[in-house]
């Protein structure tokens, strides 16, 4: 009797090329995944771009919401966590007691450190945190700048700081923004500098 011929057996690599066959896009579906990523992209980075200011913000810009208002009651323990925050504790625990003064509950400190430089501490009444710039001991203006070195406002969550830090150029106004846990930098502009220079007189004319 002639044996039936059997079916040739199925290799790995066979089942793999079906399987990959099986689940592959068509070509013109591929293409336009592709394209559409493409395009995509370009977009996200541009949501992203428009989202940070194109101009310097103005306090109204960050406005105070509920949520910023200050708790009833006693101020919770003040806690020092940052190195600026202990090196300046009797300042800080004296300002905070002092009514609130930035963002609706918050207590900015500030403490003189030498000829017009300045230092900052942000106190947050409601928890009790003491927020410090990082890596930042000196804040010091700039010669022939009249802007306030740290300006802020109770019932906004700006904050703008004026001159440069650690005496290191540049200057420049910078624009941060209280999130509830740490001032963000939003916005740096060059600083203005108006030197008051005399004015240079002719020559007088030629006889």
């Amino acid at each position: 009797m002639t044996p039936t011929p059997q079916p040739a057996k199925t290799t790995q690599a066979t089942h793999a090329t079906r399987h990959a066959t099986r689940f592959a896009l068509p070509p013109a579906l591929t293409i336009a995944c592709a394209l559409a990523l493409a395009l995509l992209c370009p977009a996200a980075f541009a949501a992203t771009a428009a989202a940070a200011p194109k101009a310097a913000p103005k306090f109204s810009d960050y406005p105070t919401t509920a949520r910023d208002l200050p708790r009833t009651g006693p101020h919770p323990p003040l806690r020092l966590t940052t190195r600026t925050a202990r090196r300046f504790t009797t300042v800080i625990h004296t300002e905070y007691n002092q009514p609130p003064n930035f963002a609706g509950h918050l207590r900015v400190t500030q403490w003189g450190c030498g000829t017009d430089c300045r230092n900052i501490a942000v106190l947050d009444q409601n928890t009790g945190q003491a927020y410090t710039l990082p890596h930042v001991d000196v804040i010091a203006g700039v010669m022939g700048n009249d802007d306030e070195r740290v300006d802020f406002r109770l019932d906004s969550r700006l904050l703008v700081i004026s001159g440069s830090f650690n005496d290191k150029p540049p200057g420049g106004k910078f624009h941060y923004l209280w999130t509830g846990q740490r001032l963000e930098l939003v916005f740096t502009a060059p600083l203005v500098v108006e030197l008051d220079v005399p004015p240079v007189e002719p020559p007088a004319p030629a006889r």
